[in-house]
């Protein structure tokens, strides 16, 4: 096997915890892989320069969670794929409550797409065992990785910090085809899903579904990761 083929393989990336070191780079990276290929954030025609205000200071508190990673190539060091998440506790069970606050619309609009879609599964009351919650929040991975295995390998570097750290379930609001695809076959369920044709805030259909890459709806999904805690 050749050396550039084996650099292509998702186990020859380095995986690290997230710091405030990565943070530019991260948000640079997600500016060009995320956002063009996010169907909530194409079919309300946001682009990232509209997700500048909040975007930064979510990115630093998902650094202080622990649970968020970064892969890299170790010959470049050029960020391959990243998974953003926090922890959800029965005191802190939502996190997007602060940008609803934006003066701009879309902003407003996004985070109250993403507040429906986080508050659709009382996680807390459907599992009553269950006292932290690993929230996946993004999954990036750039073009020239894709269909390696980066995203399948940042979900369980995820979730493997999030079992560390006392978390018996993983969640996602799924709102992209491939991320639905990837966590179904990680083994979570999907509990809720919305359906973006007939999606509406104060009686308006909010989005574009033309511009939605082919996505038809985001799902709330969910899958314990504390062996000891399984229930249904």
């Amino acid at each position: 096997m050749s050396p550039l083929k084996m650099m292509s393989d998702a186990n020859s990336l380095h995986y690290s915890d997230l710091t405030e070191d990565d943070v530019e780079e991260v948000i640079a990276f997600m500016a060009e892989h995320f956002y063009p290929r996010e169907p909530v954030s194409t079919g309300l025609h946001m682009t990232y320069d509209d997700n500048k205000e909040w975007i930064h200071g979510s990115v630093r508190d998902w650094v202080k969670s622990g649970v968020s990673v970064v892969a890299r190539d170790p010959i470049t060091e050029k960020v391959a794929g990243t998974i953003l998440a926090t922890i959800l506790t029965r005191d802190q069970s939502n996190t997007y409550e602060q940008a609803l606050m934006s003066p701009k619309s879309k902003v407003k609009t996004l985070h109250t797409v993403l507040s429906v879609l986080e508050a659709a599964v009382d996680f807390f009351s459907r599992y009553q065992k269950v006292d932290r919650i690993l929230e996946l929040a993004m999954i990036t991975v750039s073009e020239e990785f894709s269909g390696r295995g980066v995203g399948r390998r940042l979900v369980q570097e995820s979730e493997n910090r999030g079992r560390r750290l006392g978390c018996q379930l993983a969640t996602a609001q799924a709102t992209a085809v491939p991320s639905q695809r990837l966590l179904y076959r990680l083994g979570y369920e999907s509990l809720y899903t919305m359906d973006y044709t007939t999606f509406e805030i104060a009686g308006d259909r909010v989005f574009d579904t033309d511009k939605m890459l082919g996505t038809p709806s985001a799902k709330v999904m969910a899958k314990h990761i504390d062996e000891d805690l399984k229930e249904r």
